[in-house]
């Protein structure tokens, strides 16, 4: 996680509120490098870098909201 953040040049806790919020999807851009909870998780940087880009690039007019 450490080296992905550097790479994508924001912290390891914005890595996990990406994760947590599903801009990352386990599988597409990370993986558990071992198949236990405490594993370390490997990125693919490119493709978190594109899922950025798509979250970045949203309309703000269509995105949904917690109220509605």
């Amino acid at each position: 996680s450490r080296d992905a953040a550097f790479y994508i040049n924001v912290s390891e806790r914005q890595l996990l509120r990406w994760r947590l919020a599903g801009v990352f999807v386990n599988g597409t851009h990370y993986i558990r490098k071992f198949p236990n909870a405490n594993s370390a998780l490997l990125y693919q940087v490119e493709l978190c870098q594109q899922a950025m880009q798509d979250a970045s690039s949203r309309n703000v007019e269509t995105l949904e909201t917690a109220g509605s």
